[in-house]
């Protein structure tokens, strides 16, 4: 076999949505680009993501706007105008499954938030609905609490796959392992050697995820970047699969500062819908067993939906890493994250709303290292592509379909 040698401005490590928008906004800027994806590209967090752009809202529940909260206000009108082809990476096409987020509460809770949601400085983002325009799973007499209607909105991640891939899909290569591939120099890697080919990149971003930190440790080696860079915050999602016909995108708040259930709606071939749980009951689901969880959100929703039949509903689980930058007392990152050492750059989008920030963080970086867009690089076609991956909940009802 021919080995042929690649000479790319920027080879990004990890084909979720960090790497996928990257790969897009630099080729866009001229820079010549290559991805390397190890699994499946979106198989990890993206496609386990509820999809979810929001302008932080939910972090100020507490009664108060956070750092956090303030630091992604922007997004929902970023991804709008992504949406509408303006901005570094245009997202002409993206399937948009609620173009709006809901919230709702009870009891003395919705006191609480009355006032809040009525200040000055939330005016625009979030609006107080009428009982006639509640979404058809509260709109039933027997709930009594308040429903807000959020400037948020969310995506379909397949389609945000299959838009951010199709630009640059003979780019995204396929490398399942990388073990003893990598020779790193002492600003960077140096060069990546798969089968058919040699790649010798100016500048690599990490972009893995919880990849990174396998990639990290050539980095540590040479003294690029520390051993604590990065941190782990898992989740224990529920899956419910039912014919109710109800669409639900909210969050429900409770006596917490965070969202006690986040509920996201995923059509299935089958006419189905599964309601995709997260918030409150999916952090604290990790120190129950998959059955104790199932238990809970059974509970959860038979409490706060009690005029719903969940009794003929498929039930499943799914574990989720969220890889992060390194925070005190493992808090949530406020930002994107991006650093550069020499010719490497690591990043962590955060958050799947936060890939626009991203990349202008990542871009900046790229410019304060001085390098330029070299010459046209045309894709190679002899190397193996990155698979897409699929949501989890196309096939983990497989067992009850049969």
């Amino acid at each position: 076999m021919t080995t042929q040698t690649l000479e790319p401005d920027v080879l990004i490590f990890g084909g979720g949505v960090a790497g996928l928008w990257l790969i897009n906004q630099l080729q866009n800027q001229g820079y010549q680009c290559l991805l390397l994806e190890t699994g499946t590209l979106g198989g990890a967090q993206t496609l386990a993501s509820q999809g979810i752009i929001h302008g932080g809202l939910k972090y100020a529940l507490g009664g108060a706007l956070s750092n956090e909260s303030e630091a992604i206000a922007g997004m929902p009108e970023r991804w709008r105008a992504a949406m509408g082809g303006q901005g570094p990476v245009p997202l002409n096409g993206l399937d948009v499954l609620s173009d709006t987020q809901h919230l709702w509460s009870a009891g003395s809770v919705a006191s609480r938030m009355t006032t809040f949601f009525a200040s000055k400085m939330l005016r625009g983002r979030i609006e107080r609905l009428r009982r006639g325009d509640y979404p058809s799973a509260l709109a039933n007499a027997r709930f009594k609490g308040q429903v807000y209607r959020l400037d948020d909105l969310v995506v379909d991640t397949e389609s945000l796959l299959d838009v951010l891939t199709a630009p640059v899909r003979p780019r995204l290569l396929r490398a399942p392992d990388l073990n003893g591939r990598l020779t790193w120099g002492e600003r960077g890697i140096r060069e990546v050697r798969l089968d058919g080919a040699v790649i010798r990149p100016k500048l690599s971003v990490l972009a893995a995820g919880e990849g990174n930190a396998a990639l990290l440790d050539g980095a540590h080696a040479r003294h690029l970047f520390t051993q604590d860079e990065s941190q782990s915050r898992p989740l224990k999602m529920v899956l419910v699969r039912h014919r109710l016909g109800h669409s639900l995108y909210a969050h429900c708040v409770g006596a917490s500062s965070k969202p006690r259930l986040t509920v996201t709606t995923h059509p299935l071939p089958d006419g189905s819908l599964v309601w995709y749980l997260g918030g409150d009951l999916a952090e604290r689901g990790v120190e129950r067993s998959d059955a104790e969880q199932i238990a809970s959100a059974r509970t959860e929703l038979d409490q706060l939906f009690p005029w719903l039949d969940f009794s003929g509903a498929d039930w499943a689980t799914l574990d989720v890493s969220r890889a992060e930058p390194r925070q005190n007392s493992l808090a949530k990152p406020d930002n994107a994250y991006a650093r550069r050492d020499g010719d490497l750059i690591l990043t962590w989008p955060t958050k799947l709303t936060l890939a626009p920030d991203l990349g202008d963080r990542v871009e900046a970086l790229i410019r304060e290292h001085g390098l330029q867009p070299g010459p046209a690089m045309a894709p190679p076609d002899n190397l193996p592509q990155a698979p897409l991956g699929q949501p989890y909940w196309h096939h983990c009802f497989a067992r009850e379909n049969h």
